[in-house]
């Protein structure tokens, strides 16, 4: 549960950092909201993608 937890809040800080950083790269919605949204919703699940077994398996 704890690496769950660790993994859902990294992915969000991680998700928007990257967000932060590189911008709306990629063009998913012609509004200029809705494009941020969907762009630090993708960014978000890369990084869980990632981190998620970095978590389980080397610090669980």
């Amino acid at each position: 549960m704890g690496a769950l937890v660790l993994t859902l809040v990294g992915s969000v800080i991680l998700g928007g950092a990257s967000w932060a950083l590189i911008g709306s790269r990629l063009k998913l919605a012609k509004d200029s909201l809705q494009n941020d949204i969907l762009n630090f919703v993708v960014y978000f699940l890369v990084v869980l993608v990632v981190l998620f077994p970095i978590i389980v398996f080397v610090l669980g």
